[in-house]
């Protein structure tokens, strides 16, 4: 039984990890100047912030 309940939780936590990401990627503005869209950092977005100053 606890077993079926903790499915149950994990397959809840899942979907909604999944509808938030989802609904994050549809509402997140694109910027057509930068390729990462809100990416943290990589060597790809250093070179767009090098291209930008220049």
């Amino acid at each position: 039984m606890w077993q079926e309940i903790a499915i149950i939780i994990i397959g809840i936590a899942i979907i909604v990890y999944v509808s938030l990401k989802c609904y994050k990627s549809f509402t997140t503005k694109r910027n057509p100047n930068n390729p990462c869209c809100g990416c943290n950092g990589c060597s790809l977005k250093e070179e767009v912030k090098k291209k930008e100053i220049n």
